[in-house]
């Protein structure tokens, strides 16, 4: 499949799930998240592979809506999962101004969720950094934190060795071929990914890069350029 065709099978598959389109709409119509549709299946498939407990790691929380689609796949899969986001919970990185634990918290209420573990900050701080080290790995980290080259740069040196299963970053395809009128990342975090990563991504879904750690260990260049 090209990347049109993948993005709208994937799109199709998560409408035939209930809870999972559910959520999507909601979404999408309160403004609880950016990404794609068609994000919901990718996941789904990652879920389904990931152990019957297993841990995830989000740098870049927003409104919970990443959080809260893991949780509800692993429901789903009858797993249990120990769920991790860092977020500054305020506008940086450009978003508006909100209440975005109570965004997070409510989110997680609705869909009858149980509250994920939020360590608020800036992914890019020491003391933050110590912090979610000091929690040791994660089966899965999924970086979507700030979108300048430094910031993403530094998430990925200080968060992708965290992942022992899976790795995925958003917002890094501008160097893929995708269509016209499809979003296909942001270029300084493209350029902080191709920089830094020496391990090649296994597979894309529009903007996201999604490297498979039982097939391929994560390498990094440590670029300085």
């Amino acid at each position: 499949m090209n990347h049109k065709e993948l993005h709208d099978y994937y799109c199709q598959e998560t409408n035939k799930v209930p809870e999972l389109k559910a959520l999507r709409d909601f979404v999408e119509q309160h403004a609880f998240g950016f990404g794609e549709r068609s994000f919901y299946w990718m996941w789904k498939l990652i879920v389904d592979k990931l152990p019957n407990h297993f841990s995830l790691l989000e740098i870049g929380v927003f409104r919970g809506q990443t959080l809260a689609l893991v949780q509800t796949l692993a429901k789903l899969a009858g797993k249990t999962c120990t769920l991790y986001g860092v977020t500054p919970l305020d506008s940086t990185d450009g978003h508006w101004e909100s209440d975005y634990e109570s965004d997070i918290q409510y989110l997680h209420t609705h869909f009858s969720l149980k509250q994920p573990n939020i360590i608020k900050g800036l992914s890019t701080d020491p003391n933050i950094i110590q912090a979610v080290k000091a929690l040791k790995n994660f089966d899965v980290v999924y970086i979507d934190g700030g979108h300048s080259y430094d910031v993403a740069k530094s998430d990925i040196i200080e968060y992708a060795p965290l992942a022992t299963h899976t790795l995925l970053i958003d917002d890094c395809c501008n160097d893929l071929d995708i269509p016209f009128g499809m979003f296909a990342g942001i270029q300084p975090v493209t350029d902080a990914v191709n920089h830094t990563i020496e391990t090649p991504f296994t597979y894309n879904v529009v903007h996201n890069k999604v490297w498979d750690l039982t097939k391929n260990k994560l390498t990094l260049k440590y670029a300085n350029t």
